[in-house]
């Protein structure tokens, strides 16, 4: 009981101090993307750039990786959102729906070029109508399609149990 009694004034920090860049799918057309940079890359950005981190206009770059194995300059589809300096976090809508994305957090320079900060893992957006006729209704990941070798040997029942006492 006293656990909960010690967690109930309990607040989570402001900032976490990490270099973090998260996607999250909200519905079939609309990603949600939140991150945290550090006071340290920022510093190191207005080094770099020669201006202060409030002049510099950041972006979030959104890359379409769908059926495709990213190597950071073949998406089958590339967009841009200007973020307003004060930005920590972005909905993305518009997209495209059971389609792969990944996203960069960057600048652009005066000369438009964009350089990227942070980048975040892939996810994929749900598809906005039933599956078809013997699809499944959700992906089976490639795992499970594959056939096992014949030397796989499955685990025993009760491998790596013990008794409670």
């Amino acid at each position: 009981m006293s656990d909960v009694l010690q967690l109930a004034g309990y607040e989570p920090p402001d900032a976490y101090r990490k270099d973090t860049l998260r996607l999250m799918v909200r519905d079939a057309h609309t990603l949600y993307a939140y991150w945290e940079i550090t006071d340290r890359k920022k510093w190191l950005a207005s080094q770099h750039f020669q201006c202060d981190w409030s002049q510099l206009p950041k972006v979030l770059r959104l890359y379409d990786v769908t059926y495709i194995t990213f190597n950071g300059h073949n998406a089958n589809r590339v967009l841009d959102i200007e973020l307003t300096p004060e930005a920590q976090d972005w909905y993305a809508t518009g997209l495209g729906a059971g389609a792969v994305y990944m996203a960069d957090l960057g600048v652009y320079t005066w000369e438009r070029q964009f350089v990227p900060f942070l980048r975040s893992d892939p996810v994929r957006t749900p598809r906005d109508c039933p599956a078809g006729w013997g699809e499944p209704i959700v992906a089976v990941v490639p795992e499970a399609s594959r056939s096992h070798s014949t030397s796989y040997i499955p685990p025993y029942d009760l491998e790596h149990f013990i008794p409670s006492r």
